[in-house]
């Protein structure tokens, strides 16, 4: 009985073993892919943290010096500019008459008073006119010290020679930039005029403020001016370099008792010599502050990372594949000549913001195409204009001056018909040639403008003015004015001439919109802080929408009698005045609005 009972309890004990050998198996098996995913989270984190160190050094240095070259060349930059700017003011005034007249008669108190004007204007630094032996007549800068002899400087003795030059200096200040250009009188040099600009401590200081970069500028190898102590010689294996034409980069240079990353771009004179080197420098501190910082951000991304891989890759697997499949799925559906392909993804999740960068793109890619059509029919428009202008300069040469022959003729006819009844008619043919010449005065005007003469006025008065001088056939055809012009309005630089043709082209317009009575309302005002509005608005039949875009067109006109210069001239004249000319128009009337700015932008051109 025993042995029996001992016999049927093996399978049971056989069936308890198997399955505490299968469960320790199958721990065993999940411990091992646990530790081998461990084993491998952890080797790609420790290559990971050594590789991005390294990266992080590397893109560090390379990125100072990426700065320190953007630096150097934007410093470099600005010392060319000082360069031309003062080149270009030294030729103007060695252009300018009044002081040819004073040098050349000797007035040398009105010339050096007309120096100092400039002085003070701030215009340059330096100015100064020399004699042709070289001697100093009269300063600007600094008149007490007039009459010392540069004949022995190369700039001076280029300047004698009949050329323009622009070079260095270096002075009791710091440095400077110099130019020199000579002054003709009846085809022989009477002097030079020098024109420069200094820079001082206060501005390599200055330039250390704006960029954060210790700066400075070297004459040869000696430090003149800096931001920084230390680093007094460039040396001259460094100084070889340099006159070669080479940028220098220097590792651990000591400034301000400290490592520095230093830069150096030579300067060279008029003559193309060597002159000396611009210098900026960065403190090798900030590179460890970079370092510290991204290796703290390293660590610290790929620890999160690995935990966030850990908690979600199982919950975001499948949502990764579908987005992927969509993402992919937009980008092989997309055309380059069909821009509405868009990819639609919920959520806020990374891919989301892929698809939502896509769908931007896509966007922009279609804006960008529109713009590009824009600049199409901009390009047809200009060929449009220049052979407007070329037809248009053409005729009114090869009409004028016979009309003025034939107009001439026919007052003489009219003198001698006094008291004949053909007078009348004669008078008719004088006036019709008045109005042919005033349509070839249009051509001309549209296709060569004349100067601008730009005063400042109140647009107000001269509508006013306008609505004055059109009074007799606003009333007589029923017209009602209505005007919204704020007293308030501030004076604009305008050629009121050409002002005045603009808007009576529009007023002339809209009161023939109107033969049967209506409403011309003028308003003006101020849209935002830069422009002054005018709106010229009728109650006329309108402007038929596909008309729209050619009115401002040369020769487009739906009038019998019409030229089609009116509205192309008035355009041309508010573009020459920076402003902007819009239209709109419906069956209940057309309303004009234009855009004139407060100041103009740039001074040069309107001159």
């Amino acid at each position: 009985m025993n042995r029996k009972k001992a016999i049927s309890e093996i399978p049971a004990a056989n069936g308890e073993i198997k399955y505490k050998m299968v469960r320790y198996l199958r721990y065993k098996l999940n411990l091992k892919i646990f530790f081998f995913f461990i084993l491998i989270i952890f080797t790609m984190t420790i290559s990971s943290i050594i590789i991005g160190y390294k990266v992080v050094i590397k893109t560090v240095e390379n990125e100072i010096h990426s700065k320190l070259s953007g630096s150097i060349s934007a410093y470099s930059q600005e010392i060319k500019f000082i360069e031309q700017n003062d080149l270009r003011i030294a030729r103007h005034l060695s252009e300018d008459k009044e002081i040819i007249g004073l040098l050349n008669t000797g007035q040398y108190n009105r010339l050096e008073q007309k120096l100092r004007d400039y002085f003070i204007m701030k215009i340059v630094d330096i100015i100064e006119i020399e004699s042709p032996e070289g001697k100093v007549i009269r300063r600007g800068h600094n008149p007490e010290m007039a009459g010392d002899i540069k004949i022995q400087q190369s700039i001076i003795r280029t300047g004698l020679s009949g050329k323009s030059v622009v070079s260095y200096e270096k002075g009791r200040s710091g440095f400077a930039i110099r130019a020199v250009s000579p002054i003709s009188y009846n085809n022989r040099i009477i002097g030079l005029i020098m024109a420069g600009s200094r820079f001082s401590k206060n501005f390599v200081d200055h330039i250390r403020a704006l960029t954060g970069i210790d700066n400075g500028i070297y004459r040869d190898d000696d430090k003149i001016i800096s931001t920084y102590s230390g680093y007094k010689k460039i040396s001259s294996n460094t100084v070889k370099k340099l006159k070669a034409g080479k940028i220098i980069f220097i590792d651990k240079a000591v400034l301000n008792n400290e490592k520095s990353y230093l830069i150096l771009k030579p300067l060279f004179s008029a003559n193309e010599n060597y002159w000396g080197a611009l210098c900026m420098a960065i403190s090798v501190k900030a590179e460890s502050k970079f370092l510290i910082y991204y290796r703290k951000l390293l660590i610290f991304m790929i620890g999160l990372g690995v935990i966030l891989s850990l908690i979600l890759y199982f919950f975001l697997a499948k949502n990764i594949n579908q987005s992927l499949r969509k993402i992919i799925s937009g980008i092989d559906g997309f055309l380059i000549n069909d821009f509405t392909t868009r990819i639609n993804l919920d959520g806020n999740d990374e891919f989301s913001k892929i698809a939502d960068s896509f769908n931007k793109l896509a966007r922009k890619l279609q804006l960008y195409n529109n713009r590009i059509i824009k600049l199409q029919e901009d390009m047809v428009q200009s060929a449009k204009l220049a052979a407007a202008g070329q037809l248009a300069a053409g005729l009114a040469h090869e009409i004028r001056n016979p009309l003025s022959s034939i107009k001439m003729m026919t007052q003489i006819m009219r003198e001698k018909l006094k008291g004949d009844g053909n007078r009348k008619e004669i008078t008719i043919i004088l006036n019709e040639i008045e109005r042919i010449n005033h349509i070839v005065k249009e051509l001309i005007e549209f296709a060569k403008p004349s100067a601008m003469h730009f005063q400042n006025q109140n647009i107000n008065d001269i509508i006013i003015n306008l609505l004055n001088l059109f009074k007799y056939r606003i009333e007589h055809q029923g017209i009602e004015v209505e005007q919204d012009l704020p007293e308030t309005l501030p004076e604009i630089p305008v050629d009121t001439e050409k002002i005045k043709v603009c808007i009576i082209n529009i007023i002339v317009n809209a009161v023939q919109a109107m033969p049967r009575g209506g409403i011309l309302s003028t308003s003006t005002g101020l849209s935002g802080s830069d422009n002054i509005l005018i709106r010229i608005c009728d109650t006329g039949e309108g402007i038929e929408q596909s008309f729209i875009k050619n009115i401002f067109e040369p020769f487009f006109t739906t009038k019998r009698e019409g030229t089609g210069l009116g509205l192309a001239l008035a355009k041309v004249i508010i573009e020459r005045h920076q402003g902007h000319i819009y239209v709109k128009s419906n069956k209940n009337g057309t309303c004009f609005t234009i855009l004139l700015p407060l100041k103009h932008k740039d001074t040069d051109m309107i001159i």
